[in-house]
Parts: C-alpha cells; sequence; structure tokens
C-alpha cells in the first residue's frame, strides 16, 4: 500500500513542533505547524521518487534521498515554500542555504526527516525505523548522513552508529545548533 505524503508531512509537523529550529523559525504554533507542514509535504514526495519514506503506521516516519546520485531540485521549490511559509519564508530558506553549505560531498544517503508523534515516544519507534532503513544501507555498503536537531536525538543517532561529522552550526543569527553527524556502513 502506498504511503501518503501528506499523511507523513502531517505526522513529521506534529513530530517537529517543539523541535528548536521548528520554534527559532516560527514563533506561533499554529504558524509553525502549517509551514512545517507544507515544507515536509515537498520533501516526502520527492523523497519518494529520489530516496524513500518508511512509516511506522501512524507514530513515525523516516524520510531520505539517495545522494549517491545527483537528486535534483524539487519542481518550483521557492515557489512552493514561500506559498507554504507565507511571511516566514524568508527563515526556511536561509535554513536550506545553511544546511546545503554544510552537506558532505562524498556519496551517502541523507536523512532528511525522521520523527514520532509525542504521545508515541519511548516505544522504540524512531531506532525501528533506523534499523529498517540501516539493513538495506549496510547491504548495499551506503553511509548516512542526518543533522540531528537537539543533544537529545544526537544521543539517540549515537547509539545508532552516528558520530559527529564536523562541528555543530547555527541556524542565523543566534539561531540553534545543528548537530551534523554520519554512520558508515555497517557502524553499530
Amino acid at each position: 500500500m502506498a504511503v501518503s505524503t501528506a499523511h507523513v508531512a502531517g505526522l513529521l509537523a506534529e513530530a517537529f513542533v517543539d523541535a528548536p529550529t521548528a520554534v527559532w523559525l516560527v514563533e506561533d504554533p499554529a504558524d509553525r505547524l502549517a509551514a512545517m507542514e507544507g515544507q515536509f509535504a515537498m520533501l516526502a514526495e520527492h523523497a519518494a521518487v529520489h530516496g524513500g519514506v518508511l512509516t511506522a503506521g501512524a507514530d513515525g516516519a523516516l524520510v531520505w534521498f539517495d545522494r549517491t546520485v545527483e537528486v535534483p531540485p524539487i519542481p518550483e521549490y521557492d515557489e512552493r515554500l514561500r506559498a507554504a511559509c507565507g511571511k516566514h519564508y524568508e527563515g526556511f530558506a536561509e535554513l536550506d542555504r545553511i544546511m546545503d553549505e554544510h552537506h558532505p560531498a562524498e556519496p551517502h544517503n541523507y536523512v532528511a526527516l525522521v520523527g514520532v508523534r509525542a504521545d508515541a515516544r519511548g516505544r522504540g519507534i524512531a531506532s525501528d525505523l533506523f534499523r529498517r532503513h540501516h539493513e538495506r544501507l549496510d547491504a548495499s555498503g551506503t553511509p548516512a548522513y542526518l543533522e540531528a536537531v537537539s543533544l537529545q536525538t544526537a544521543r539517540l543517532y549515537a547509539s545508532l552508529g552516528y558520530r559527529p561529522h564536523g562541528a555543530p552550526f547555527r541556524i542565523g543569527e543566534g539561531g540553534p545548533p545543528l548537530h551534523p553527524m554520519w554512520r558508515p556502513a555497517g557502524a553499530v
């Protein structure tokens, strides 16, 4: 059964609504949820063609891109991002630019988004999504990269074999840090 990218976007927006990066981008929680859902829908839709989307029913999702090949840009991304984020467009565009500047050039699998609904956390859902994903990566010898949005998520990712990949970097003036992390194929 095909997974609805709208469902995935809504689930992930709900999971990210209180993340430091999201709070820094959009102060009002209702605006924040709508803006993130719009951006995440574009990412999930594009990943469905140029990577993949894994779900744990209605509880969690993982969105990834295959960066062992060139991934084309999302069609009309700037216009669609502006429509999704409205007055918050500049912050989201700046976030994209800074993340692109820090993104590694070597071939890898990019875990763009992973999230679990707040009321479903602590049950191993994210770890299970990663295990499922890592099985495929390990079989093909493909490393993975992601940016942790907090020290708490960085600790979870470290337990799954991810290690710091350069220093944390900030989003704009006074923004929260993102923690770039790399997982070699087969890492535990």
